[in-house]
């Protein structure tokens, strides 16, 4: 509906500024050719009596017209005989682009004066008994009736945005009235119904059972490497400190292990007491995640020093830990947010690497070695049962970022 009226609306203006340029353009003429009749009249008698000053105080009173550009008065052999500009005699006998001749004999042109000038040239002929004596010309500036059809126009165009805006107005109260009308008057059969608009389409509290299936059918299994960062001795710490004092360096903490997964392409899985999870994906856009996932942990920890030697003790006591692996990836949260749930062993391997990882250091997971050995150094740690595996696994602590090496 609203794109219906603003359709009409831009039509009815574009025709409304269209008539009315129309109108403004014959209103003018019609002015003119009243003044040019009046002349051609009253310049019979002092042109045949050849009274060049009568002839002069004729042209002069056409002055009082809008948009006046010139008038003149010449006789049968083309000759001056009055004018209000001195230099317009010469270009009358050259305006010969005719548009149109009225029924009167009034002949109308459109034309350029030597100055630039852009001119709408009415003339019509001095007649005494049917022979003809001279010619009586006035000039309208066309760049003064241009400038007055903009005025109007620019009117048409506010009036009609005024009009547009209260009906927009108007219609979308109405709409939002019924809308909130049919909610109220949904019958109760025993199924949750919505009570909120949202953008006049309802949103049910519950899944129905084909938007569970469609869920599902989202979920995917995506390769990804899995950061999990967490405070070392979190609860001794917590012991010795005032509750706003903990808040407000966990906060400094946090803020700065979200920031680092999200500045590096990764997704917050979640936060658990002193722990930040962060899952790393490859995308056409993102590229390499298991690197991503490195560089983000690095930034991390380089960020938290820097701040905690600022006098939070709590961002030196964080240690990191990385896996790489296949989890399953499902949409999950309130129905209509884009969350997601990640499950998997990585998940799992992150957690007990992290356990691993003394305060202020990274350690990976042999396969998260393996996919960038050509970018890190790394020191590897004793082999160690992890989660309920019986065979050791290799982890390595990473010591710092390289540069591609030769052949990588």
């Amino acid at each position: 509906m609203i794109f219906l009226l603003l359709v009409i609306l831009v039509g009815m203006t574009l025709f409304l500024i269209d008539r009315e340029k129309d109108l403004i353009y014959r209103g003018k003429i019609g002015a003119g050719e009243i003044i040019l009749s009046h002349l051609a009249r009253s310049a019979v008698i002092p042109l045949l009596e050849d009274d060049t000053l009568r002839l002069n105080a004729l042209v002069q009173d056409a002055k009082h017209l809008d948009g006046f550009a010139y008038a003149a008065i010449m006789d049968g052999q083309n000759s001056v005989k009055a004018q209000t500009d001195s230099d317009i005699g010469a270009v009358l006998t050259k305006f010969d682009n005719t548009q149109e001749t009225n029924k009167d004999g009034t002949i109308i042109s459109k034309n350029t004066l030597p100055s630039g000038m852009r001119v709408l040239s009415l003339s019509k002929p001095i007649t005494f008994s049917n022979k003809i004596f001279g010619a009586v010309y006035l000039g309208l500036s066309l760049d003064f009736l241009d400038r007055e059809i903009q005025k109007e126009a620019l009117t048409i165009i506010y009036n009609s945005v005024f009009l547009g805006f209260c009906a927009v107005v108007i219609l979308m109260s109405t709409a939002f009235v019924l809308a909130k009308r049919s909610s109220r008057a949904l019958p109760d059969s025993g199924k949750s119904y919505p009570r909120k608009i949202t953008g006049l389409f309802f949103k049910p509290r519950a899944a129905s059972e084909g938007a569970l299936k469609a869920r599902l059918r989202k979920v995917r299994r995506d390769q990804v490497t899995v950061l999990f960062a967490e405070i070392k001795g979190f609860t001794s710490y917590a012991e010795t400190r005032g509750p706003e004092g903990i808040i407000r360096d966990l906060q400094g903490y946090l803020t700065i292990g979200q920031k680092c997964i999200l500045d590096y392409g990764g997704y917050v899985d979640k936060f658990v007491g002193g722990a930040v999870v962060g899952v790393f994906s490859s995308s056409s856009l993102t590229g390499h995640h298991t690197l991503r996932a490195i560089r983000a942990a690095v930034a991390m920890q380089r960020a938290l020093g820097d701040a905690g030697r600022k006098g939070n003790p709590l961002l030196s006591r964080v240690g990191i830990g990385i896996s790489s692996g296949v989890v399953l990836a499902a949409p999950a949260g309130s129905w209509g947010k884009k969350d997601f749930a990640f499950v998997g062993e990585s998940l799992k391997a992150a957690y007990s690497l992290n356990v691993m990882a003394p305060p202020g250091e990274i350690v990976i997971s042999k396969d998260v070695y393996e996919a960038i050995e050509n970018f890190v150094s790394v020191e590897p740690l004793p082999p160690r049962e992890i989660m309920q595996r019986t065979e050791p696994w290799e982890n390595f602590r990473l010591l710092h970022l390289e540069g591609r090496k030769s052949g990588g």
